[in-house]
């Protein structure tokens, strides 16, 4: 479906908030790509991320009256929707993985270039190589690849040392590229 105006986007929210399914049904097949794709990285399995996707949706349509136009409509949801997918991977965790270093030493600390690995993979290949990482690297990847977020950050949203951010994103990374080279 296609993207909407600010203006459109604006008057679906007040049609939403009024309960107007036709409008709830409009938002959620107008942003349900994108917002799957973000359950998708995080999730071990295509049924977790719908079910994300579904806690995630519930959450968008009862914060929809609190939203404040100062920003992107589309950024607000991912925000939501990320929080979710974090908020599930806390409560069903799927492997019980934990790893803590006080310290990611230096060995760890690789610069990968990862521009050459990617030019050898498809989007949905890669897609399919980061769900197969643990959880906590791949929840970690996600966060600082495609949401941005300092590691500092990172380590308070998961309740782990900044040390240990880093090593899974390393990790994670590592995996990710010895994956690639398989396939070459």
């Amino acid at each position: 479906m296609d993207k909407l105006n600010e203006t459109e986007v604006l008057q679906l929210i007040k049609d939403c908030v009024r309960g107007s399914r036709k409008a709830q049904h409009k938002l959620f097949k107008t942003y349900y790509g994108s917002l799957f794709t973000v359950c998708m990285r995080y999730a071990p399995c295509r049924e977790d991320a719908e079910d994300m996707l579904n806690e995630g949706f519930v959450k968008i349509f009862a914060a929809l009256e609190s939203y404040q136009p100062t920003g992107s409509f589309e950024a607000w949801l991912r925000t939501i929707m990320v929080n979710t997918a974090l908020d599930y991977l806390r409560k069903y965790r799927h492997d019980n993985e934990m790893v803590n270093y006080d310290d990611a030493n230096d060995n760890v600390l690789k610069n990968y270039d990862e521009n050459e690995a990617l030019e050898k993979i498809s989007i949905d290949e890669l897609m399919a190589l980061i769900q197969r990482l643990p959880t906590m690297s791949r929840t970690v990847f996600n966060l600082y690849v495609f949401d941005d977020m300092p590691h500092a950050e990172i380590a308070k949203q998961l309740n782990i040392k900044e040390g240990t951010s880093h090593w899974h994103l390393n990790f994670a990374r590592a995996k990710l590229k010895e994956a690639i080279e398989k396939q070459r």
